[in-house]
């Protein structure tokens, strides 16, 4: 047994909208499919990559959500009625948010630098989850003399 720790994780959208789905965060985030899922020739999700990071994206069972007492995972109703924020760490934050808003996010908070110094921003995607950007940092090299 290893002591090495894998994780995974699943972000639900409103059944039907599955592939717009994978389309938006193709070309905002530049996530890439790695497989679709389909049930009985009924597309259910993609297993996509963003960066290193599996993500399943799937649609909400519709059966759970007429019956909420058969307990989630719902799709969020509204824009950022989540319970986590999904953070990217870009080279080019200003080009991520273009993009994002481009093909179909909307501002949450404008790039700006945040408590720790770094160049944040955030944007609502089009299925109602946030999305931090966190700008990555230019390694400093030091010089020995």
């Amino acid at each position: 047994m290893t002591d090495e720790i894998s994780f995974e994780m699943s972000l639900f959208v409103e059944h039907g909208r599955e592939q717009e789905a994978a389309d938006f965060y193709s070309a905002a985030f530049g996530a890439t499919v790695v497989e679709p899922y389909s049930l009985d020739g009924v597309l259910m999700g993609f297993a996509m990559r963003f960066g290193a990071m599996p993500v399943a994206v799937a649609g909400s069972n519709p059966r759970r959500e007429e019956n909420p007492s058969y307990g989630g995972p719902f799709f969020p109703k509204a824009a950022g009625s989540v319970s986590a924020v999904f953070t990217l760490t870009v080279d080019d934050i200003e080009g991520t948010m273009q993009r994002a808003i481009e093909a179909g996010a909307v501002t949450r908070d404008v790039v700006q630098v945040d408590v720790l110094g770094r160049r944040v921003a955030s944007v609502f995607d089009p299925f109602g989850h946030i999305w931090a950007l966190v700008e990555r940092r230019a390694e400093t090299v030091t010089l020995a003399a």
